[in-house]
């Protein structure tokens, strides 16, 4: 009888170590699927930042910059003061954290006139002042400024005239770094035709198109900045499959992530050297983060940008 009770002893611990053993090698897979990884052996160098809401930048530098993410670009419209306050502030923020910041200000939501140009060219000339004395890493004269004109006392080609002029006189007054302006999509050509001045780069926005239609033409905007002015002179402040929202392009985060290693990877293949992706955080007006509005992250982050298989 003592010989069962030793066995039944034995076996009763071996049942217990296999418990234990079970328990310590099991890996919560949703909490593995929301942490941000921080290795990015495959990450692209020219992938250095994001697009994200001012507010973000406390909550989020930490992780952009374990990760090899050292940029942030925020631009908002020049009459809305609590905004653009709010962006300042922000500013200040990322330079304490050691992050690099893409500023300006834009007229979006507000139509260029002939009448009121004279109002965005001094908010321009403001911002450039303030830019230079708080270390402003990159100022932008502007977002796609081109969606905002009335069409018929500014066209596309006056617009872009006076950008050029302003630009003359911001760089005068900003010092830091380049100057650089990000032009729509759609008007690549017209700037590739004007030229771009005193502008240090011309950036742009590219999405592989929205609202349901989706085309390969955003390679031909990407091939035909770079031919026109060299990898040094563009860059994409932001960059996405899809413009209306992520869930447009597809419902599926796996195809998401796909599409954005394909572009990822035709940015690489052009010679390109930068690129932010749009955006950081889902946000009311749309689906476009890496960040989903619970918080958790897309597919996008781990298969695409913080490390891809081309």
């Amino acid at each position: 009888m003592r010989y069962i009770g030793i066995i039944i002893l034995l076996v009763f611990c071996l049942i217990l170590l296999l418990l234990i053993g079970c328990t310590v090698n099991t890996v919560n897979s949703e909490t593995a699927t929301e942490e941000p990884q921080t290795e990015n052996s495959q990450k692209w160098s020219g992938l250095t930042g994001f697009n994200a809401w001012y507010d973000h930048i406390n909550d989020y530098a930490d992780t952009w910059l374990a990760n090899g993410f050292t940029e942030v670009r925020g631009l908002y419209n020049y009459q809305d003061t609590i905004t653009v306050n709010g962006s300042k502030a922000a500013v200040l923020e990322a330079n304490t954290k050691g992050l690099k910041f893409i500023w300006g200000v834009s007229s979006n939501q507000t139509v260029i006139t002939t009448e009121n140009w004279p109002d965005f060219r001094q908010a321009i000339l403001d911002a450039a002042y303030w830019a230079q004395d708080n270390g402003v890493y990159e100022f932008q004269l502007g977002n796609e400024e081109e969606l905002h004109i009335d069409g018929t006392t500014m066209t596309v080609a006056q617009l872009i005239i006076n950008l050029k002029s302003v630009a003359t006189e911001v760089k005068q007054i900003f010092t830091n770094g380049n100057v650089s302006y990000s032009c729509w999509q759609e008007t690549i050509d017209d700037w590739i035709a004007a030229g771009k001045g005193d502008i240090d780069i011309l950036a742009s926005n590219i999405y592989m198109g929205g609202e349901g239609r989706y085309s390969d033409d955003w390679k031909t905007s990407i091939t035909n900045l770079v031919n026109a002015f060299g990898v040094n002179g563009i860059y994409l402040t932001e960059f996405a499959p899809s413009y209306s929202s992520l869930e447009d392009y597809s419902t599926d985060e796996a195809v998401q992530a796909a599409a954005v290693t394909e572009m990822i990877e035709y940015f690489k293949a052009s010679g390109m050297i930068r690129a932010l992706f749009y955006c950081w955080h889902d946000y009311s007006g749309g689906l476009f983060g890496v960040v989903k509005a619970d918080d958790t992250y897309r597919l996008l982050w781990n298969q695409a940008l913080v490390s891809h298989q081309p």
